[in-house]
């Protein structure tokens, strides 16, 4: 095999490996266990109630349009940049750069965010197994370690042990799922009222509200993009791959979330008070026990570290190519020889969240437990979450400018016009559900778009 040259990505992936890309970058056993009751009661206890499945379903197909856009804007760039590289074809450089800076600053936080999940479902772990307490910044750390490892050894590796923990993660937890639904006794009492607005809730302004953190569980498909250019056929696979993650993910889902409400005897009320649902039920003699449950934790802490490694490799492409135009030093641009992987943005993102580790375990103290992060998760959490919809409603309205060009096509103009209303009204929703210091998140959103506006702009003559 010969050696990359430096600046560029190598590889020969196929379509297994793009989805495997996109799906663990979503998270879905993560997603599945710890937004079905946050979906369920909203915030204040104002959600779907038992109507969770709708939502789930409702959010798919709103997302299905939202990547749509992406898949046509894949079928014309080859490059890594994603949504960065979508609106400089669509919009200019300048936003572009705009759109693209805070679109990997949010993929930034949420990776900094699963490293801190990781850390702490690494504690939990180890307590339940072992009784011993593991500081939850020496877990975060060890998954960092483990991420590094992984990236370290060329992408086909990355995410090769990206697919199988996806096929044994939702092969696991989906089999559990059905054999709650099995067991349970209310299984025709939820089909019935799982796709109702009605149900146990507060109707279809429920099922708004339960829709705005629905969206979430779908984040992350955006991330096939990132591997353009070392897939076989990226036009061909890229498209296919965002578009089955939606749908294998909405089924997914569908399975995990009836099997939520039909164990807790299909009250909504019960479910949306436990913090990971699916884990509870694994705990429950009726369903599980013991060792089931470990099974699951085990599952749900696989899928965090391979969300996090997918998350990596998105971001480490997205600022190569941010360098390769100049909006960052050239240093970034640089790959290994051997194997092609981006040196620099990789050592920067893994060293810079380790010192954020760092700085939050001196800041908080020798506190036990999530107890000690969990300011910092939610802010966090929340600027991923907003500038993520940001990013998703500008790339529909830079697809919307590129269906209006000769040979756009009126596919691209439709989806483009459903995504972007679908984002502007979830983002109106999260704007709507911001409290104290998270109302500075839409104010750090706006400095670093200024940020990138100002870095863009026309030199002197």
């Amino acid at each position: 095999m010969t050696a990359a040259p430096s600046g560029r990505l190598r590889g020969e992936l196929g379509l297994a490996d793009v989805v495997a890309q996109a799906a663990s970058g979503v998270g879905p056993i993560y997603s599945a266990i710890v937004f079905v009751p946050l979906v369920t009661v909203g915030a204040s206890g104002f959600g779907a109630g038992g109507a969770v499945p709708l939502c789930i379903l409702i959010a798919a197909f709103l997302l299905m349009a939202v990547a749509r856009v992406f898949a046509g804007f894949a079928r014309q760039v080859r490059t890594p940049g994603s949504l960065y590289d979508y609106l400089k074809l669509s919009l200019g450089r300048r936003a572009g750069t705009v759109f693209g800076l805070l679109f990997y600053a949010c993929a930034i936080a949420a990776f900094v965010n699963g490293t801190l999940t990781f850390g702490g479902l690494a504690a939990t772990m180890a307590d339940h197994l072992t009784g011993h307490v593991l500081p939850w910044w020496l877990g975060a750390l060890g998954g960092l370690a483990l991420v590094a490892l992984s990236v370290s050894r060329g992408i086909t590796m990355a995410v090769h042990l990206q697919l199988a923990i996806s096929v044994v993660s939702i092969g696991a937890v989906g089999l559990f799922s059905a054999w709650v639904l099995v067991q349970s006794p209310h299984l025709s009492a939820v089909a019935q009222a799982g796709l109702l607005p009605s149900a146990q809730g507060h109707g279809l302004a429920g099922v708004m509200m339960g829709l705005s953190f629905a969206f979430f569980m779908y984040g992350g498909f955006e991330g096939a993009a990132s591997l353009a250019e070392e897939c076989r056929n990226p036009t061909r696979a890229i498209p296919r791959a965002m578009i089955l993650t939606i749908w294998v993910n909405a089924a997914f889902y569908l399975l995990t979330a009836f099997a939520a409400l039909a164990g807790f005897g299909a009250d909504a009320g019960r479910l949306g008070g436990q913090e990971m649902p699916l884990l509870a039920l694994a705990a429950d003699p009726r369903y599980g026990g013991p060792a089931i449950e470990g099974i699951l934790m085990t599952m749900t802490l696989a899928d965090v570290l391979a969300m996090i490694t997918a998350g990596s490799i998105a971001i480490a492409r997205g600022l190569l190519c941010l360098a390769r135009d100049g909006v960052l030093p050239a240093a970034f641009a640089r790959t290994s020889n051997g194997r092609g992987v981006p040196v620099m943005p990789n050592l920067a993102l893994l060293g810079g969240t380790a010192a954020l580790v760092a700085v939050i375990r001196i800041v908080t103290g020798p506190v036990p437990g999530q107890e000690s992060y969990m300011g910092w998760f939610i802010w966090i959490g929340t600027f991923a979450s907003l500038n993520l919809l940001i990013a998703w409603c500008a790339t529909c309205i830079g697809g919307f400018v590129m269906g209006r060009r000769p040979g756009g096509g009126g596919e691209m103009r439709f989806c483009a016009a459903i995504g972007t209303v679908a984002t502007l009204a979830v983002i109106g929703v999260t704007l709507g559900l911001l409290e104290g210091s998270e109302r500075l998140v839409p104010l750090a959103s706006v400095l670093l778009a200024l940020v990138g506006w100002w870095a863009m702009r026309p030199a002197r003559s």
